[in-house]
């Protein structure tokens, strides 16, 4: 009896024998050589992209310390024109709320 013939090869089998006939005819110099390149290239595209992502990071934690600086000017004028007391504890209680978000925020840029 004849068992059912696997089609599907595996990666590494795959790989084995295309290593084996390129070294076979001589080959294997430029198949090492090509292999390193790959290796290099995706060594740079994956320095790049985590370059990519500290950049953002920066530029994030940047902005949101501008921002809180700009959430400090804000309720500063805000307290400066209500009158009562009241109105200002509220508004301080939010310039809270809205400074340790951004704190966090900042915060997750660093690493």
């Amino acid at each position: 009896m004849v068992g059912p013939v696997s089609l599907r090869l595996r990666h590494g089998a795959i790989l084995q024998k295309a290593n084996a006939v390129l070294a076979g005819s001589g080959r294997d110099l430029q198949l090492k050589q090509s292999r390193s390149t790959a290796i290099l290239r995706k060594a740079r595209q994956l320095v790049a992209q985590a370059r990519e992502q500290d950049r953002l990071r920066r530029c994030a934690r940047l902005a949101a310390f501008k921002a809180i600086a700009s959430v400090r000017e804000a309720y500063a004028n805000i307290n400066v024109s209500s009158m009562s007391d009241i109105d200002q504890k509220r508004w301080r209680e939010r310039q809270e709320l809205v400074e340790a978000e951004l704190m966090r925020i900042a915060k997750l840029g660093r690493s």
